[in-house]
């Protein structure tokens, strides 16, 4: 989270203090009390309200996680043994008064103990640790995280219009985000969230689609989608901007040495300042459109899509730099960016399509869903290792499979779903005298990435084991994660896993977090 100071339109993003007051603390713990009595009286069953003789449904669930380090090593950048304790709190509320009209709303609340079980950890503090409280990353309290959707549909004859606080969708694959520019990410938790839909922040849409009812004899269904972001709140791309003091647990270890060493002591990159243009509340400068043609053409699906909107990361030059000493006596490099957000155009297309010829009776008979998105930005922004701004155009392509298949004498029950996706980014007209880079790091020519995804299921789908690995082919760095849910009841799931991140290129990828391999565990309560 950020402590806004407002000079014009210029917001100086900087560590802030005592933003979460007792006041709030208090009033926040009260609710949460309340919240937990209200399920507790009423048990797994949803509450239903009568409103207008219609009913007024609302459900949700707790969480409370733990993560534990288990690289074994004192490092400045990763504490041991307990990181993180997070409890979610989500309720979700649902008001149909006419069957072509309904109200939805959802809120979360979050909080991290961490915090308070080691406010006198002299490891904890000395790292400073302690300090990221006062980041948000102890309690989110803004109204934007509060408050995930609220929405009203009205779906008149081929009609569906949608305003509100909503989440708008328009990609194919699993965890890679192409064509889904439109919502911003909260990623300030790195992969502590193993839940990548929890990430997603919903903002104030207005949505209208229609379903063309006269069409083609060779066309199934025939679509067209619009959306306009009134900006009402711009919010950016929650980043891992480094320091321990701001990004906590998640700092990642770079080594920066902008100083000649010696005699100056080695130097890590610590906390960014980000100076930044924005546009304010219902400023024009924000506003962003997309269409979208949506068609189903022999059990094919395609699309053809449009967005004009602001990029959700920022870009900028480096105007400055102040170095702090760190208690293990290297020195900490905190850059001061000054940018703004560059606008982000594409035209781009999805495809998916099931194909039953390959349908194996060996395998279980069932057909692979083939997944195609890919998309063309004209004129995007990047930051150059010469402390420039160039623009390029660029193609992002992906493509995903998802197949289950019969595996018996490792499960004689249930399939086995694998999904492997990979995805291509390719920059135009490179340049050849210096390199473009992003807030994540240095960008290639071209960028490759790929993943997979196996699960299952045991003991009557109760025990599902599942394996992700997402491998940084242009960096050569791999996340690997194992998890296994089991489902006591309908009400209640006990999660357990692992998360180990390596890479073979220093500062690049998943190697800047190859101190943060951690398990974690989690209970969950379903409400409704």
């Amino acid at each position: 989270m950020e402590n806004p100071s407002h000079q014009g339109n210029l917001i100086i993003y900087k560590p802030y203090e005592g933003r979460v007051t007792m006041k709030r603390l208090f009033l926040f713990c009260i609710l949460g009390v309340m919240v937990v009595g209200l399920i507790i009286a009423h048990g797994a069953c949803a509450l239903e309200l009568a409103v207008a003789d219609q009913p007024l449904t609302i459900q949700g669930y707790i969480t409370q996680g733990a993560q534990f380090s288990i690289t074994g090593k004192d490092r400045y950048d990763s504490p041991r043994d307990l990181q993180a304790a997070l409890t979610n709190v989500f309720l979700e509320a649902t008001y149909t008064p006419r069957s072509d009209l309904k109200f939805y709303g959802s809120g979360m609340f979050t909080m991290d103990w961490v915090y308070d079980i080691k406010t006198s950890n002299s490891e904890w503090n000395r790292k400073q640790f302690d300090k990221s409280r006062n980041e948000g990353l102890y309690m989110d309290n803004e109204y934007w995280q509060l408050l995930k959707e609220a929405h009203v549909t009205w779906t008149p004859p081929n009609w569906n219009f949608r305003v509100g606080k909503q989440i708008v969708s328009w990609g194919e694959m699993l965890g890679f985000r192409l064509m889904d520019q439109i919502n911003p990410l909260d990623q300030r938790r790195g992969m502590a969230d193993v839940e990548f839909e929890t990430s997603i922040i919903p903002i104030w849409l207005v949505k209208a689609e229609y379903f063309v009812p006269q069409k083609p004899t060779w066309m199934q269904e025939l679509g067209v989608e619009f959306v306009f972001n009134p900006n009402v709140t711009f919010i950016r791309n929650q980043l891992i901007l480094g320091g321990n003091e701001y990004s906590g647990i998640w700092n990642p270890e770079l080594d920066l040495n902008i100083l000649p060493t010696p005699p100056f002591p080695r130097q890590k990159a610590g906390h960014t300042n980000l100076i930044l243009d924005k546009p304010d509340a219902f400023d024009s400068q924000g506003f962003e459109y997309g269409g979208r043609i949506k068609a189903m053409i022999k059990d094919s699906v395609i699309t053809l899509n449009y967005y004009y909107g602001l990029d959700k990361n920022p870009v900028g030059r480096v105007v400055g730099a102040t170095f702090t000493p760190r208690s293990d006596g290297l020195l900490e490099v905190n850059p001061q960016i000054k940018g703004y957000y560059p606008l982000f155009r594409y035209v781009g297309a999805t495809f998916s399509r099931e194909f039953s010829s390959l349908r194996a009776s060996a395998l279980g008979n069932v057909a692979p869903l083939l997944r195609l998105e890919a998309l063309y930005a004209f004129s995007n922004t990047f930051m150059t290792s010469t402390n420039d701004l160039e623009k390029r155009d660029e193609v992002r392509w992906a493509a995903s499979v998802d197949w289950k298949v019969k595996i018996p004498w490792l499960n004689p029950r249930a399939y086995f779903a694998i999904s492997p996706q990979f995805m291509h980014q390719r920059i135009l007209n490179y340049p050849s005298d210096f390199n473009l880079a992003t807030p994540g790091g240095k960008l290639y020519e071209n960028n490759y990435m790929g993943t997979l995804n196996i699960n299952t299921t045991y003991l009557h789908n109760k025990l599902a084991p599942s394996f992700f690995w997402m491998r940084d082919l242009t960096n050569r760095a791999n996340m690997f994660r194992y998890q296994v849910t089991y489902d006591y009841s309908n009400e209640w799931r006990f999660t357990l896993g692992a998360v180990t991140l390596d890479g073979t290129k220093k500062g690049q990828g998943f190697e800047l977090f190859h101190n943060k391999d951690y398990m974690y565990f989690k209970i969950s309560y379903k409400w409704g």
